[in-house]
Formats: C-alpha cells, sequence, structure tokens
C-alpha cells in the first residue's frame, strides 16, 4: 500500500516528541510491507530506512523572534502540499495535526476521484485561550477559528489522551475518532536493575518560550541556595539559546548550569541517569513523551499543571505536579524529589512494569493497520479494483 505521511519535523533534525514519533511509524509501516514517503519541511531529501523522504518547501521550518512559529512558513508549507496532492495518487495520507491550516489544504487536495484516505494524528488540541496567548488576539483568534475547521477533515482521526479524544467527540458527531494506546516506541525499556543516589537536574525541551526554560533555571538557582551541590543540564535547542546562555551568566550559575544543544540521544540517556529529577516546566505538551522515557529510566518528574499540560493527566508521579508557575514551589518539589529517591525508584519501576506496556506505539500501529484494512476494504473498494486493473 502506497503511505504518505506529513509532518514538518523530522527527527533527528528535530527533537521533538511528535517527530520522533512520526519517523518510528514511517519506518514501521515500511518494514510491514507498505511503500511509504514522508512530506516534510526540514530539508530533508532521501531515503533513509526505505521511506522516501521528501522536503516540499525551500526552507527548514524555524521560529519568529518572538519565539512562535512562522506563520508565513505555515501558510507556504500548506500550500505547497496542495499542489504536490493534487497530482499525487497514495491510497492513504496520514498528517500530523500541525500546521492546523495545512489540514484544510490537503482536504481540498483530496476532493478527487481517486481520493486517499485521510487519517488525521491529533496528539493536542489548543483551546481559545491559548490560541489568544501565543499569537495576540486578532491572529490567535483565526487561528482558532481555523483549527475549528480543521477539527473536521479527514474520515479518520487519531488521538492518546481522554482530553484530545474528548474535544475531537464533542465537534465530530459523523467522523470515526479513536484514542489509540500511546506513542511509547520502546518495547523493553532497561528500568535500572537497582536503586542509585542522584545528584543532578535534567530539562530536555525545546528553547522556546512556551517551554519556560528561564523559569527552570531561576528555580534550581534558588534550590542552589539551600545547600544542593549537583548540575542542572539543560537540553535542547531553538531560538531563545543566546537568551539561555545570558541568561545563566547573569545569574552566576555557570559553574552549575550547563546549556547543551542538538547533543546525541547516547548522551541524553547517560545525562538522564546521572539525574534524580527531569524539571519539565513546560507550559503546553501533548503526550508527555520525554516524562514516560524519564520514568523509564527511574527519574520522576516535575510538571506544572498548566491547562495546555496534557501529561499531566499521565499522573505518573503526581505530588510532583506543581499546581502554580512560581519559583517557590518548584523549589519544594526539587527538594522533595532529591530526598524521595528510594520511594520514586519504587513507584516509577511498578508503573514501567504495570501502566508502561499499555501504552506502546506497536500496539497503536496494530490499530492503525486495522482501521485502514476496515476502511478501505469498504469505502474505497472501488478503487482498490481500479488500482487492480491497473
Amino acid at each position: 500500500m502506497r503511505i504518505l505521511l506529513i509532518c514538518e519535523a523530522v527527527f533527528p533534525e528535530n527533537k521533538g516528541g511528535l517527530e520522533r514519533w512520526m519517523v518510528w511509524l514511517a519506518n514501521e509501516l515500511h518494514r510491514r510491507g507498505n511503500l511509504v514517503f514522508y512530506f516534510n519541511a526540514s530539508g530533508v531529501n532521501e531515503v533513509r530506512e526505505g521511506v522516501t523522504y521528501k522536503s516540499i518547501t525551500n526552507k527548514s521550518w524555524s521560529y519568529t523572534k518572538k519565539n512562535n512559529r512562522s506563520i508565513l512558513q505555515s501558510i507556504e508549507f500548506s500550500r505547497k502540499l496542495f499542489m504536490q496532492l493534487k497530482k499525487a495518487d497514495y491510497e492513504v495520507i496520514y498528517s500530523a495535526q500541525a500546521p492546523v491550516i495545512s489540514l484544510l489544504f490537503i482536504q481540498m487536495a483530496n476532493l478527487r476521484p481517486n481520493k486517499s484516505l485521510l487519517i488525521i494524528d491529533w496528539l493536542e488540541i489548543w483551546s481559545y485561550s491559548y490560541w489568544r496567548e501565543y499569537l495576540g488576539s486578532i491572529l490567535g483568534l483565526l487561528g482558532y477559528l481555523i483549527q475549528t475547521l480543521a477539527l473536521r477533515v479527514g474520515e479518520i482521526k487519531v488521538c492518546y489522551t481522554d482530553r484530545v479524544y474528548i474535544k475531537l467527540k464533542s465537534v465530530n458527531k459523523r467522523s470515526q475518532i479513536y484514542k489509540l494506546p500511546g506513542i511509547c516506541m520502546d518495547n523493553n525499556p532497561k528500568f535500572p536493575l537497582s536503586f542509585e543516589q542522584k545528584n543532578n537536574i535534567i530539562f530536555l525541551s525545546r528553547f522556546v518560550k512556551e517551554k519556560n526554560p528561564l523559569l527552570a533555571i531561576d528555580a534550581v538557582v534558588e534550590y542552589k541556595k539551600l545547600g544542593w551541590d549537583g548540575v542542572f543540564f539543560l537540553i535542547g535547542s531553538g531560538p531563545m539559546e543566546s537568551k539561555i546562555r545570558e541568561y545563566v551568566n547573569h545569574k552566576g550559575a555557570t559553574n552549575f548550569v550547563k546549556v547543551l544543544v542538538s547533543i546525541p540521544d547516547s548522551e541524553v540517556m547517560e545525562i538522564m541517569k546521572s539525574s534524580f529529577v527531569l524539571l519539565h516546566t513546560s507550559m503546553r505538551e501533548g503526550f508527555g513523551l520525554s516524562m514516560v522515557e524519564a520514568a523509564c529510566q527511574g527519574v520522576p518528574t516535575i510538571l506544572i499543571n498548566y491547562p495546555e499540560n496534557v501529561s499531566v493527566d499521565l499522573a505518573i508521579v503526581e505530588e510532583l505536579v506543581s499546581q502554580t508557575p512560581t519559583v517557590s514551589e518548584l523549589v519544594g518539589k526539587l527538594h522533595r524529589a532529591y530526598c524521595n529517591q528510594r520511594i520514586y525508584y519504587e513507584k516509577l519501576k511498578i508503573w514501567v512494569e504495570t501502566k508502561y506496556p499499555q501504552m506502546l506505539g506497536s500496539k497503536s500501529l496494530n490499530y492503525l493497520e486495522n482501521i485502514i484494512k476496515n476502511n478501505y476494504d469498504t469505502a474505497y473498494s472501488s478503487r482498490k479494483k481500479q488500482n487492480t486493473y491497473e
């Protein structure tokens, strides 16, 4: 089967959870005998592990000076998608939900006699208030309205959390909506065999405003005053890199705060293993893959209970969820995590043994294959016969 995946970002050029999931999904679909293509906006034009990547824009996607995604680039990506899909012939199109405007262009391009089975992967859905906060009043309203239209695109919608599932059901009375098990890609995580006292702290995310890296630095600087003597590793990449480095210097924290940009995954894992907590100050998360991967290493995560932070719903270590984005509460959570390392090690061990297997990406892929087969064998039977005769 000819299957097209659509996502602006590509791993490892980009380090987010969405692109890691999409690349893993593309590779697995190819291993299961499909002819897989991946349209992107990351400058990747080659075959990797049997998957054909095509960058449909000349410039890689990026952030603006305000640390937001470029609207013009999103429009350009959407326009180029429309041009490509008008002349394309894929049996299945599987698209990430971002940028939301691209979904409207995909739908328009798919209005043809030999249309593709269209599946939209909704990792997250932004609220009206978050759109306004992200883009301002006017553009935020426009973004929210476009998202409202985009929520109706595609015969099939898939998601991974109750929060998104409920939103999808509220606006789609006729579409097929499925909540899949999860996007955890490691079927056999190697949880530490024995407990080990640790001293470091890790931050692992994009260097953008919505991830709150400066708040994380403030919290660690204050915790240092209580006698903590480890190293705080800020790992990521993004438009705030220079500002983060300047802020670390301003705080006089260069001797215990290390900023690491785009380092290999192997180094990230070694740092993770040396840390007693993942400080995840993000305002918005669609799933919380880094938190899950930290748990598999015996490392708990400090979260902030923002309205758009879906990862809070996983509730791996509930007592480390900060209810307010304040330095004082985060310092308290850091101290709690440090003093209760053995307790959290045992708690995470049970979680990895019992809950993690229910969230595997391989299970989601099995569901997807059945969804595709059931829909393609019925609604697309005429096209299937046409392709057979050809």
